[in-house]
């Protein structure tokens, strides 16, 4: 695959040796638990091992013999044959690995596992990881002040490549999109009256 996760050189991304085109299978945290995991192992894992490693990172402590195997059909039927789709890892009766040129590597992913904490996290994954999403909280990363959202555009636009060609297009998805998003999660503050976008140091902090 084929990679433009770079979104512009003035500002770093924190997922810039992810290809974008990998994104939406990261918005899941099983799905990062298992790269995780299958990183930290650096070894083949039979589909028992990986679901009770699984399970022993998991924020309960619900490990009963329904819940295995509910974890275990979820890997099966989901995460695992997406996870293959995309090359990342292989899977057969032997067990899964990481493949050995895999698009994603698992100390690419920290970012991510951040903004899964103790729990799940589904909710902040599926809304934040997005090329123009994830460059906006590089760019308020940046400043301590209120950015106007044509502030904002103008640093999101990028001709050469990237979420947006132009600031007008830029301005339009964030007004309409991604702020309002990004503030129902209460990672920004955004005023639509004023235009202002205001940071949230501890949801930003997870790119600097």
């Amino acid at each position: 695959m084929s990679s433009d996760a770079h979104l512009g050189d003035d500002v770093s991304h924190p997922l810039a040796n992810v290809p974008t085109e990998c994104y939406e299978i990261l918005r899941h945290p099983r799905r990062l638990r298992v790269l995780e995991i299958l990183g930290a192992r650096g070894t083949r894992l039979s589909l028992s091992e990986l679901t009770t490693a699984l399970l022993e990172r998991a924020a309960t402590d619900d490990h009963t013999d329904q819940r295995r195997r509910e974890v275990r059909i979820s890997l099966v039927h989901n995460h695992l044959p997406r996870l293959a789709d995309y090359d990342i890892l292989e899977w057969d009766e032997d067990g899964v690995a990481l493949v050995d040129e895999s698009p994603v590597h698992p100390a690419d992913l920290s970012v991510l596992l951040d903004l899964c904490g103790d729990g799940d996290g589904a909710e902040l994954l599926e809304t934040l990881v997005d090329p123009a999403r994830m460059r906006l909280l590089s760019v308020l990363a940046d400043s301590d002040r209120p950015q106007s959202v044509e502030q904002l555009a103008g640093r999101l636009a990028t001709p050469d490549g990237g979420p947006f060609v132009d600031p007008d297009r830029a301005a339009i998805a964030l007004h309409h999109s991604h702020l309002p998003a990004m503030a129902a999660v209460d990672v920004l503050n955004y005023d639509p009256e004023s235009g202002l976008v205001t940071r949230y140091a501890d949801a930003v902090s997870i790119v600097q």
